[in-house]
């Protein structure tokens, strides 16, 4: 009779998630991996079956996550622009506490991105990053248009390009964070690419 598992799995996931957000995947050993998660190689293998595995189940729920609370900032009331400004406020609010917390910074996803582009072997990561992306930019568009409609927003540039626009923004908040931006000019940014989206 097999014995049960003793461990959180939740608490596992929390560990290893941290440990690839900061060394990547690639530099990410299976016996750091068990260092973090308190787990015997044996038991992390059965479990997850493998690094990729492991870090595939870390990679969607952090997604899931990150794709909740983007939703329900985006949901809020207030016209399109104020509630892509409270988005991207929250960005640089969330890599703030991060910094001050000793947390990884910057973006898991994103992070990937950079790290496995190109990467044959490795392309359903980056799938799963691209599903997540284009799921965002849908919200992100939907909201965009109805400002256009209301006239809340330019309609210069369509709304798929607003909402590329401001997801590259996203991108770029995170990886300034990770460099050392402060927080002022983190927040020059959002103001300016706020400002952009008006008509």
């Amino acid at each position: 009779m097999a014995r049960p598992r003793t461990f959180d799995r939740e608490q596992v996931l929390t560990a290893a998630t941290d440990l690839f957000w900061r060394r990547g995947f690639h530099a990410t050993s299976a016996e750091e991996l068990c260092q973090a998660t308190g787990l015997g190689r044996s038991s992390l293998y059965n479990t997850f079956g493998s690094k990729g595995a492991l870090f595939s189940e870390c990679l969607a729920r952090y997604l899931d996550a990150t794709a909740q609370a983007t939703a329900e900032v985006i949901a809020k009331k207030g016209d399109a622009v104020a509630r892509i400004n409270a988005y991207l406020t929250k960005v640089i609010i969330e890599e703030a506490e991060r910094s001050s917390s000793g947390a990884p910074s910057g973006c898991l996803a994103v992070n990937s991105v950079a790290e496995l582009a190109g990467d044959a072997e490795n392309a359903e990561f980056l799938a799963q990053v691209a599903r997540d992306t284009d799921a965002r930019l849908r919200l992100l568009t939907d909201l965009l248009r109805a400002g256009q409609a209301a006239g809340e927003v330019t309609s210069e540039v369509p709304a798929e390009g607003l909402a590329a626009y401001v997801n590259a923004s996203v991108a770029g908040l995170r990886i300034s964070a990770q460099g050392g931006a402060s927080l002022a000019r983190l927040a020059d940014v959002v103001q300016a690419t706020t400002r952009a989206l008006r008509p």
